[in-house]
């Protein structure tokens, strides 16, 4: 939950109302990060905040074996009927990611993925201990591009190079600007 103006915002509650009133279709990748998650060698893979799991089934079918995390059950509950729909294995997890410590029983993974979400410090600073050594850590997420074009909040919206040197126990290999050109998000590349 979170307190905004006095008020108490259960945005678990919001989020599984959202995937409630989706459409039966899952959703898809941009050709950019389907692009994007090809540079993740295959093995071990979280995908952190998964969502209804575009990216989770995008790694499942290229090979990866997926950890998929999200606080909202009804997003999981819709991956794990698309999963199924497409014969894939995906091992998912309820879990409040504001909660120190709620990834340390999911072991370590050869990749991290965050798509869409800008996780708050505390659980950006867990996340090398999860990875191991040569892994990766792949972050496309919101800039202040997408704020401009759309007007979603600016908490959310990476600030420009804002997490380049974030994590000084990985090395930075590739970092975008995406509202440089005009795009909305920003990605972000490390390895152990």
């Amino acid at each position: 939950m979170t307190h905004t103006d006095g008020k108490t915002v259960d945005r678990a509650a919001i989020w599984n109302t959202r995937y409630q009133n989706k459409s039966a279709a899952a959703g898809q990748l941009s050709d950019e990060l389907q692009e994007k998650l090809d540079q993740l060698p295959i093995g071990r893979t979280l995908d952190l905040a998964c969502g209804d799991g575009a990216a989770a089934l995008q790694l499942a079918a290229s090979g990866h074996q997926v950890v998929a995390v999200d606080f909202a059950k009804e997003g999981l509950k819709r991956l794990q009927v698309f999963a199924a729909e497409e014969g894939r294995v995906i091992d998912t997890h309820q879990l409040d990611l504001s909660v120190t410590g709620s990834l340390s029983a999911l072991g370590c993974f050869d990749n991290i993925v965050i798509l869409r979400y800008l996780p708050d410090l505390s659980l950006l600073q867990q996340l090398p201990a999860l990875i191991e050594p040569s892994g990766r850590l792949f972050i496309s997420t919101f800039n202040l591009e997408h704020h401009r074009q759309t007007g979603f909040s600016q908490r959310f919206c990476l600030k420009p190079r804002m997490l380049c040197d974030s994590f000084p126990q990985l090395k930075l290999v590739e970092y975008e600007n995406g509202a440089e050109e005009g795009r909305p998000l920003d990605n972000y590349l490390f390895q152990k």
